[in-house]
């Protein structure tokens, strides 16, 4: 089981619980390497470590609250086809946000794969999705959504946050105030201190 969690522009944070197929589970532990090996000088320690989570052929997640997520080609391949109930994609991180230009319409949530926590492109797709789309509906974040990467998730405009499997909730919560005040831009569109300042200025002249 795990926990959407869900921003709301006021700041307010709200909690779902997930249905299996919806999150990505927590990674199987690292296998102990052999000390006695190493310490004989008889092996390379880095060839007896793999990584946590490796990087899927196929996304993490495959549905949402309201059915089945599609993946990009699935998307266009419909060509504009309408349908009553609200539709869910799911980006992976090698897949141009910008192909949706046009085809967004119906779109309720585009959920983006995190396929490592060190891959950064899912930051730069939910950027575009946000200030070159104007997209309005919901960015979820899914696959290796870890406490650590929420608060910069937030400022590239994802709105919500499917858990991993193994993430702490009320932790989760907090880590969107992990910084008061933000210096600079982004596609959150939050109001960063030299903005403040100036409008301050401007309104006591």
């Amino acid at each position: 089981m795990s926990t959407l969690l869900k921003l709301f522009a006021s700041g307010d944070v709200v909690t779902l619980v997930l249905p299996e197929g919806a999150f990505r589970a927590a990674p199987a532990p690292n296998p102990l390497p052999n000390m006695e090996l190493i310490n004989q000088g008889q092996g390379d320690v880095r060839s007896l470590i793999r990584p946590n989570v490796k990087q899927p052929e196929a996304p993490s997640v495959s549905a949402w609250e309201h059915g089945t997520l599609l993946t990009l080609p699935e998307w266009l391949a419909r060509d504009g086809a309408t349908s009553d109930a609200p539709v869910g994609i799911v980006l992976m991180p090698t897949d141009d946000p910008l192909a949706l230009a046009g085809h967004l319409d119906g779109v309720a949530v585009i959920a983006v794969e995190f396929a490592k926590f060190s891959d950064g492109r899912g930051y730069s797709i939910a950027t575009l999705l946000r200030s070159r789309l104007a997209f309005k509906g919901e960015i979820r974040a899914v696959g290796d959504v870890l406490i650590d990467q929420l608060f910069a998730m937030a400022r590239c405009g994802i709105d919500s946050f499917a858990l991993r499997g193994d993430q702490d909730v009320e932790a989760a919560k907090r880590a969107f105030e992990t910084f008061p005040a933000v210096y600079q831009w982004a596609a959150d569109e939050r109001d960063f201190v030299l903005a403040t300042q100036a409008s301050l200025e401007r309104a006591a002249a």
